[in-house]
């Protein structure tokens, strides 16, 4: 059976997430903190079904033409912030003139000063020039496996739900 957790869980799910960031640093390999420490960390996670979010938009402005953009979010979960450039486009004709690792800045600093703990970018492989714009501002290829689920690629006559709704 699949279910929603219910209040007086929060505990057991501390435990599991705290055995979580102790086996992923197997993963990463750098064991650094005992099993111990990791569940004294998660002892003070706030369990909650709100993730606080934030959004900043910055533009890149041309002799009063806008010219490009950077959309930042900041998801903050209780057990760590985590930043991205959501959405970050400059116009064919003012690419090559610094606009985009000027934005890209702007976007770190944010991310720096929001004291967010990881901070991730995306495009598609071949996209040449912005994965060298990306590397030469500070950001590294992922060496975990990232998939994704595109629910409209899914979409089935029988839906049929697979948990349960939340006990009060």
């Amino acid at each position: 059976m699949i279910r929603e957790m219910k209040i007086g869980e929060e505990n057991r799910i501390r435990e599991l997430f705290a055995r979580l960031e102790y086996e992923d640093q197997i993963l990463w390999h750098k064991q650094t903190k005992p099993l111990e420490e990791c569940l004294a960390k998660a002892s003070k996670i706030p369990i909650s079904r709100e993730i606080k979010a934030k959004s900043a938009i910055f533009v890149a402005e041309e002799k009063d033409r806008i010219v490009g953009f950077c959309w930042c979010t900041i998801s903050d979960r209780g057990v760590d912030k985590q930043g991205e450039l959501a959405e970050f486009y400059v116009e064919n004709e003012f690419r090559g003139k610094g606009i985009g690792k000027e934005l890209i800045a702007v976007a770190k600093q944010l991310f720096l000063d929001e004291n967010v703990e990881v901070a991730f970018i995306w495009t598609n492989r071949g996209n040449d020039a912005a994965i060298k714009l990306y590397r030469d501002a500070g950001f590294e290829e992922a060496t975990q496996i990232v998939m994704a689920f595109v629910p409209s690629k899914h979409k089935t006559e029988n839906k049929q739900p697979t948990t349960t709704s939340m006990e009060t």
